[in-house]
């Protein structure tokens, strides 16, 4: 299993910093493409499998509006390791 996203990663994100925001979507770079991938025909009628851009951009989007809006940063989970305040 890979390390999760540091703390203080997600909060810069939430707060803004578009680099942290990179770094939360490279985390997370092959859990979005497998689920952006669509089946369809090559030139040759042959199966090919391929990232539809649309979706994953979607997929993105949902995933910054979440860190955005919804992460609650003064309820971090219970097994986050954060430094106190």
């Amino acid at each position: 299993m890979r390390d999760k996203v540091p703390y203080k990663i997600i909060i810069a994100a939430k707060n803004g910093d578009a680099e942290a925001m990179q770094a939360i979507f490279w985390h997370y770079q092959g859990y979005i493409a497998y689920f952006s991938r669509r089946s369809g025909h090559g030139q040759g009628g042959e199966p090919i499998t391929y990232v539809d851009e649309d979706i994953r951009e979607r997929i993105e989007a949902t995933l910054m509006y979440a860190i955005v809006s919804r992460f609650d940063a003064e309820r971090p989970p219970n097994n986050s390791i954060h430094p106190q305040k």
